[in-house]
């Protein structure tokens, strides 16, 4: 079992409990840098994202910031070039 598995076998079922502190962390930040209240919402909108992603409430999301290349596909065929013109 890898370590992604053991991650999704804990969030799976806790979703609510995990987001729940993610906005209780995200308040108490908040209010101790009240400047950076922008900043924090967007972080605790990505925290809370990843954890859709990993219970797979999310599934049509794409992974956060490591897109995956094909894997057996071959390159795309370049076209001929064209013919110089007189």
């Amino acid at each position: 079992m890898g370590f992604l598995d053991k991650i999704k076998g804990l969030v799976k079922g806790r979703e609510t409990e995990i987001k729940g502190g993610i906005d209780k962390v995200s308040d108490t930040v908040e209010q101790k840098v009240p400047a950076h209240a922008d900043k924090i919402d967007a972080a605790s909108d990505k925290a809370k994202d990843v954890v859709d992603q990993i219970s797979g409430k999310d599934a049509a999301a794409p992974a956060a910031s490591t897109p995956k290349a094909p894997v057996d596909e071959p390159p795309a065929a370049t076209p001929p070039p064209a013919p110089p013109q007189p």
